[in-house]
């Protein structure tokens, strides 16, 4: 059994799924459409569910509300999907590229569907769960705190799906069985709630455009309109290079999944990975 570590177990895992990342740059392509393409949805059914619900429309403003959350899964679940098909292609020494990722993805259609349905559930459930934050101050919370680890925990058991769906053309039923079996098989339950990936670049990327975003968003509450367009521009670069360290830790998160896939099925380390990094990237209890 593999023993806590802290967030040092990130380094490697991190730079060598970015070594994946810098050798293979179209793989960066797949998180980039599923942004691009959540736009989709956000705008069909984002805007009649604030309408509906400007008019005090509830439950249609319900339903759009959850049409949008299929909508935005189901458009980032195919590129992710993608992604995990040419990375498996690519760690076993095989050519992909985009297009073959994508085809891949939309070969697999109907359960790709049905596993962004099943995402819609839970996240509506975990939605109830936490509430609209009306309420005494120790019930939200509370409701807060069983939201977040009901989240987490789903999060962590089902972080296999794409690459068994993918990689074992299993249903998504199946899949969330195996994902959750492989955890269990290779780390007991001494599961904590995460496996580490991109804390530097969270550290190097994402935490200075937040600050810089955070800047900006000072200087537009400024009374000099000179100043506050200067913050408008300051905002929307600390936007930009947030959403890029996002983006890359995303891809990332997709060598990872496939390589640990492997780890946990076969013992096999694929892309100069090792199985001692593998096996410390997963959080456990002391």
């Amino acid at each position: 059994m593999a023993r806590r570590r802290g967030w040092r177990s990130s380094k490697p895992i991190t730079q060598k799924s970015w070594a994946v990342l810098k050798e293979n740059p179209y793989l960066f392509a797949f998180p980039i459409v599923g942004v691009v393409l959540a736009a989709i949805p956000l705008a069909v059914l984002g805007v009649p569910a604030l309408y509906f619900l400007d008019t005090d429309s509830n439950w249609i403003a319900l339903v759009f509300g959850i049409a949008l959350v299929f909508g935005v899964q189901a458009v980032i679940t195919f590129p992710a999907a993608g992604l995990v098909a040419a990375v498996d292609e690519e760690l076993h020494g095989r050519d992909a590229s985009f297009g073959k990722g994508m085809s891949a993805a939309f070969g697999r259609f109907g359960p790709l569907v049905a596993w962004s349905a099943i995402q819609t559930v839970v996240s509506v459930l975990i939605g109830l769960v936490r509430g609209n934050g009306q309420g005494n101050v120790v019930g939200v919370l509370l409701r807060n705190v069983i939201a977040a680890a009901a989240d987490v925990m789903w999060q962590l058991i089902t972080f296999f799906v794409l690459p068994v769906m993918m990689i074992e053309k299993a249903s998504p039923i199946q899949a969330i069985k195996t994902s959750s079996g492989l955890f269990t098989k290779q780390w007991g339950t001494q599961l904590a709630g995460g496996v580490r990936i991109g804390a530097m670049v969270a550290l190097v990327v994402i935490l200075p455009g937040a600050l810089i975003l955070g800047f900006g968003v000072a200087l537009v509450l400024a009374d000099s309109t000179a100043i506050a367009i200067a913050g408008i521009a300051t905002a929307v670069i600390g936007f930009l290079v947030v959403m890029l360290g996002a983006l890359i830790i995303n891809a990332m998160r997709g060598i990872y999944s496939v390589a640990l896939y492997h780890y946990a099925t076969d013992g096999e380390a694929l892309a100069g990975f090792t199985g001692e990094e593998l096996q410390a990237s997963v959080r456990l209890k002391d």
